[in-house]
């Protein structure tokens, strides 16, 4: 793709040092700034690689801003990490190496899969399964009865959607998945433990992610919601009843506990946690490790166990970090007050023993 073609697409300006014109640029991939060669192009989104910026061999970089000492030409975006990311895809895309309904699927008679739709040897389509237009599904999967797949979703190799959940378009869902699971949801008893049936299901909107070795279980009597354009990275676990607005992210090891609402664009960090029936607003970012016990419709950065807003936890690990050394100051200070009350005493005992 020619540079002004690509800088077009990205909707970005080319800056060229010096005012030298635009040259004619062929663009054949995207690579880290050590990695490009004389036709990919490079990014610089983090300022801690700055350095290998003059040392690039790249045939033009994504910048924030124009830098002058860096001699070729330069995509601007106020965004680069985004424009990274759209630079990217454009020059990547996902093969897959069966087309069609293969003669070693099972696939139930009621079930409907678009004929333009592909379903890998060894995969399962239960009765009245809806598969979309260019859906594909890889093998050792298993799609319940009356599960829906909407146009253009890849399902990989041994998920699992169980009956009546329904997924959208042009979502991703990797290996290993367990979507519309029973929720947990038990009542104890003297006499042991009574399982309340999970009757509803999982809705999935599109253009979703779904990671390695999620569990998104089926609500109890509603269904457990995940809202369009949602990411989630592996080893997520979204409990029964969950409603989740659109655009949430969930890095590894995330869990978000029963029948708790959550606005748009939620962002949690590795193994984070959110309790169960909490309401949460929009725009709320949970740091490494934190976990929010507690409703919040303040959009912003919280950290910690039980989770606070991100400047009240620093000045606690600050405090926390200084208490060994006011434990040593208290400590000598009882001391000073110990032998300061003895030597107060000290006269009265003398002058009674009289």
């Amino acid at each position: 793709m020619r540079l002004v073609d690509l800088a077009k697409t990205l909707g970005t300006e080319i800056f060229v040092p010096g005012g030298r014109a635009v040259p004619d640029l062929e663009i054949t991939g995207v690579a880290p700034l050590d990695a490009a060669g004389a036709q990919e192009l490079s990014f610089l989104t983090n300022p801690r690689y700055a350095a290998k910026l003059a040392e690039s061999k790249a045939a033009a970089v994504i910048l924030a801003s124009p830098r002058e000492d860096f001699p070729r030409p330069q995509l601007l975006s106020k965004n680069a990490y985004a424009t990274m990311a759209k630079a990217s895809s454009l020059f990547y895309v996902r093969s897959h190496t069966f087309k069609g309904l293969s003669d070693l699927a099972v696939v139930h008679p009621t079930a409907k899969v678009d004929p333009t739709a592909t379903v890998y040897p060894c995969a399962f389509v239960d009765a009245h399964a809806v598969i979309g237009p260019k859906a594909i599904i890889y093998p050792h999967t298993f799609i319940g009865e009356r599960v829906e797949i909407g146009a253009g979703t890849v399902v990989f190799a041994s998920v699992t959607v169980m009956a009546e959940c329904k997924i959208g378009r042009d979502c991703l869902i990797h290996a290993g998945s367990v979507i519309g699971g029973d929720g947990f949801g038990f009542a104890p008893t003297r006499d042991g433990i009574e399982k309340i049936p999970q009757v509803g299901a999982v809705v999935i909107g599109d253009d979703c992610e779904i990671g390695p070795l999620n569990t998104i279980d089926r609500g109890a009597f509603t269904d457990t919601v995940i809202g369009r354009g949602c990411k989630f990275d592996s080893q997520v676990h979204i409990a029964h009843g969950v409603v989740m607005g659109e655009y949430g992210m969930i890095a590894g090891g995330g869990a978000i506990a029963g029948s708790t609402r959550i606005g748009k664009r939620l962002i949690m960090a590795g193994h984070t946690a959110v309790g169960p029936s909490l309401e949460l607003g929009d725009n709320i970012t949970l740091g490494p490790k934190g976990g929010l016990t507690r409703s919040t419709d303040v959009p912003g950065e919280y950290m910690g166990m039980p989770a606070v807003p991100a400047s009240e936890w620093r000045r606690q690990v600050v405090a926390l970090a200084q208490l060994p050394l006011l434990l040593k100051k208290v400590s000598a200070l009882q001391r000073q007050v110990d032998a300061l009350s003895g030597a107060l005493a000290a006269p009265s005992t003398a002058k009674d023993a009289e």
